[in-house]
């Protein structure tokens, strides 16, 4: 179905015959080469991660709604007027765009019920993915400047309306290793459709995510499937966990050699699988994470997969094609909606039903963060153990041996992290980011 959704917006660019009536115009719908044309906006769009595709699929609905009560095309491939050079289409393309922008906020809802109103933020990030859609198939609309007026007016308003109070950013709270293991400990209890075993296939997997994710800052992408999609490449599996036994690695352990593993000198090794910063895995890929194994420690990562390896043991090639973390003895793919349902009974379990909204699983990465810098790890070495692509990090990264990794991780799990160490952290990634709008005119340069 999603598949559907973005033939249905990559379409337009393609249909460009007679558009063309030069000498060295040919057609794109006739002839041989035909599905060689028709490929192209498949393997632009196949190169866009998952969540932007999510986003882009909500702003390009919305568009095309918008479009068709106005009576026009979305796909807006008037280069003159994008350029200016047809002065008449550079208004138009301008005024469509404002329009569109005045539309889609009084549309949009807000993200929580706390919120009197949406950001004005989130109405201009649908032009920005309408405008992003439109360049990754060759066609650069009309330039900002009106729609900076725009939102700097709109902004203001809200600010009228609303105070600039509701424009803080609403930010997850950390999930530090105090709170983890306090998760990892909740007694037995029947949670949604399923009684509590921590010996269960489910749970003996969702331990040791929680574990990897409040150990290592992984995301919920890397972890577990969408529930729309299949199990693919850019999930853990099986095979990206190798073991570092007495010194020798090792790739597929036996049962007897996972259950003499020493603690504090044995380790596991984890393989980062392809993400939002590194979509083709050949960054970080290369630099696998290094996890001591300490069995005294409930949320200690590699002592989670050494249980979860021995519960549910994978040999040889299927570890190339078995997610890492399943949901059942069949091996069935971890969904994000499995996670998102436990992780919520869990919370719920051991704090009130306030503090727990306060939390997602993007709160294990923050948490992760966190506890590095209340652990007084620097912050380029931060934003390398948390896999964001910088410059910097990378070559820290690249330089980092499996002892020195393996004390980072170590330290991170000794601390308690709160509100207050989450705001002195440094850019990790979008998510993490905690800013204030100093103004709409800064707010606006930004998204251009």
């Amino acid at each position: 179905m999603a598949a559907e959704r973005r033939r249905d917006r990559t379409a337009g660019p393609a249909a460009g015959d007679g558009l063309d009536d030069s000498l060295y115009a040919f057609s794109t719908t006739t002839g041989p080469i035909t599905p060689f044309f028709a490929a192209i906006s498949d393997f632009i769009e196949a190169g866009v991660n998952e969540g932007t595709q999510n986003k882009d699929d909500l702003a390009w609905a919305r568009w095309r709604t918008f479009c068709n009560l106005v009576g026009t095309t979305p796909w807006r491939t008037d280069s003159d007027a994008h350029a200016g050079r047809n002065a008449v289409g550079f208004a138009r393309e301008c005024r469509l765009l404002c329009a569109y922008f005045v539309w889609v906020h009084q549309l949009i809802k807000p993200r929580s019920s706390a919120d009197a109103a949406a950001k004005p933020d989130s109405s201009l990030n649908m032009i920005t993915a309408v405008r992003c859609i439109h360049g990754r198939h060759g066609v650069t609309m009309v330039a900002w400047k009106q729609l900076g007026a725009l939102m700097r007016g709109i902004t203001e308003r809200h600010i009228q309306e609303h105070g600039s109070e509701s424009l803080l950013p609403n930010r997850k709270e950390p999930i530090d290793p105090p709170l983890l293991r306090r998760l990892l400990a909740t007694v037995p209890q029947q949670l949604g459709d399923q009684y509590l075993d921590w010996t269960a296939p489910l749970f003996v997997c969702l331990a040791a995510m929680f574990a990897l994710a409040g150990g290592t800052g992984f995301r919920k992408s890397e972890t577990a499937t969408p529930n729309s999609m299949e199990f693919d490449e850019r999930r853990l599996r099986r095979s990206s966990v190798l073991w570092k036994i007495d010194g020798a690695i090792l790739v597929d352990p036996s049962a007897e050699q996972l259950t003499a593993l020493v603690p504090l000198r044995d380790m596991g090794i984890v393989k980062p699988c392809c993400s939002k910063a590194d979509q083709t895995n050949r960054v970080f890929g290369a630099h696998p994470i290094y996890l001591r194994y300490d069995p005294s420690d409930p949320a200690n990562p590699a002592a989670r997969l050494r249980t979860l390896e021995l519960r549910l043991p994978c040999r040889g090639k299927a570890r190339l094609t078995t997610a890492l973390f399943v949901s059942d003895a069949a091996f069935t793919p971890m969904k994000h909606s499995t996670v998102d349902c436990y992780l919520a009974h869990l919370l719920r379990a051991n704090v009130s039903a306030a503090e727990a909204s306060r939390y997602s699983f993007h709160s294990f990465r923050i948490g992760f963060a966190c506890c590095l810098l209340a652990a007084g790890c620097p912050y380029d070495i931060i934003q390398a153990l948390a896999r964001w692509r910088t410059t910097q990090s990378l070559t820290i990264y690249a330089r980092l041996n499996p002892a020195a990794y393996a004390n980072w991780v170590d330290k991170a799990l000794l601390q308690k992290a709160d509100s207050t160490t989450a705001r002195r952290l440094p850019v990790i990634d979008d998510h993490d980011v905690v800013a204030v709008y100093a103004s709409a005119y800064d707010v606006f340069e930004r998204a251009t």
